[in-house]
């Protein structure tokens, strides 16, 4: 470092105006922090650690996005379910009042009168079905449903008279090949009826009345009576000509009148709906995060229970068309239940989904407080000092402009 008096060069300005510059950008910088609250203001502050809370941000940003998404999807799940419960307790009504008609105190007139009802409780199915949407995004008429499962034929032996000589009318029933997935199997109730014997009404053994009713159509498909002796009964229900068998029970004289009644559900074919997809939802920050929800249609049509008819009956059984009604309406609440479970599963799931968007959010955010932020007690320390340092700097450097001054002294 040079010594002596130096007029050519202000050492000791140059120093001081030095140190003073960098007390000053220091302080400008603490100023910009303390004004924003924020210790990265520009990536020159620090760049990785801009680079790390910049996807933090977008990360915490997006999963707040993604907790708005399933809070929207539930919304929507909930005016679905909403819709659905209003259905159930339609056809609840629709039951209530196929049981009525099931009795044959009712005459003809009685059975239209409740069938009138029924006919506008179907309609209003549908309008519900039709009209409920969220956002102008329909629910349930099907647009929405994507891949279904479809589900197997069954039977259900609904009601089965106890015999007089032991055991059940019904004694059991063989389905033959392919009868679950066949396309052949339809919505039937058989009806079998103890009969007295054509031929010998007072000794002779009974007989079997069976009636055959299509559900879809609403017509007697057979009525066939069986002799007496080992009663089977065959029936065409599925692919590959092979046949389902019903065998019963030997009725006694003491069991005529007693009834039975059998009740066959289709097969739904699986389906695969590239027309209309299932909903997906965003339910999280990252590509691919969704949740995908598929609402089947839930009109008359596709519950199976378009052509309800009270009013039919026929010669043998004047309620025949209430009794398959009631049978038929418990698959429609079957078929709503089973929707309402799978609305209801979803909304749990969103609901943890919304919790878990929250709590990564959260903590997200609170990560990149960490890195972004501002210690405003450490800042306004800093900002202190560097203020008096500034300060006392512009001071010094009066001073220093001065000291040249002194070199005049030598020439007195």
């Amino acid at each position: 470092m040079a010594t002596g008096l130096s007029i050519a060069t202000n050492l000791l300005s140059n120093q001081v105006q030095l140190n003073l510059d960098n007390n000053q950008s220091q302080l400008q910088t603490v100023v910009t922090q303390l004004s924003s609250g924020l210790r990265i203001n520009s990536a020159a502050d620090d760049p990785s650690g801009n680079a790390i809370a910049t996807n933090l941000t977008s990360q915490y940003e997006a999963f707040n996005q993604a907790s708005q998404n399933v809070q929207n999807a539930n919304n929507a799940a909930q005016v679905a379910l909403g819709a659905l419960t209003q259905e159930t307790d339609i056809l609840q009504r629709i039951r209530t009042l196929s049981v009525e008609a099931a009795s044959d105190v009712n005459s003809e007139s009685d059975r239209q009168n409740l069938q009138a009802e029924v006919s506008q409780l179907l309609l209003e199915v549908n309008r519900i079905s039709q009209d409920t949407n969220f956002n102008g995004q329909a629910l349930l008429d099907g647009s929405h449903q994507g891949d279904q499962s479809g589900a197997e034929a069954y039977y259900t032996i609904t009601a089965n008279a106890a015999l007089e000589g032991g055991g059940f009318l019904v004694n059991n029933i063989v389905t033959g090949t392919g009868f679950a997935t066949s396309a052949n199997t339809a919505d039937e109730t058989i009806e079998v009826q103890v009969v007295a014997n054509t031929g010998n009404p007072t000794a002779g053994a009974p007989q079997l009345e069976i009636t055959e009713f299509n559900s879809q159509k609403q017509t007697v498909a057979a009525t066939t009576t069986l002799a007496s002796g080992t009663y089977t009964y065959n029936t065409v229900l599925n692919d590959a000509g092979t046949v389902t068998t019903i065998n019963f029970s030997t009725p006694t004289l003491g069991d005529i009148g007693q009834t039975a009644y059998i009740k066959f559900s289709q097969y739904v074919a699986p389906t695969n709906f590239a027309t209309a997809p299932a909903f997906n939802f965003q339910s999280g920050a990252d590509e691919g995060d969704v949740i995908q929800l598929g609402i089947a249609a839930t009109n008359t049509n596709t519950l199976r229970i378009s052509n309800i008819n009270l009013a039919l009956s026929t010669a043998q059984n004047p309620s025949l068309g209430a009794e398959d009604a009631i049978g038929q309406i418990d698959i429609a609440l079957q078929t709503l239940t089973t929707q309402q479970a799978q609305l209801g599963a979803v909304t749990v799931r969103l609901g943890i989904d919304e919790a878990n968007d929250n709590t990564a959010a959260t903590n997200l955010q609170a990560s990149e407080s960490n890195i972004a932020d501002l210690n405003v007690g450490q800042a306004t320390t800093e900002f202190t000092k560097l203020q008096v340092l500034v300060q006392v700097g512009t001071s010094v450097l009066a001073q220093s402009n001065t000291n040249a001054q002194s070199v005049l002294a030598l020439f007195r």
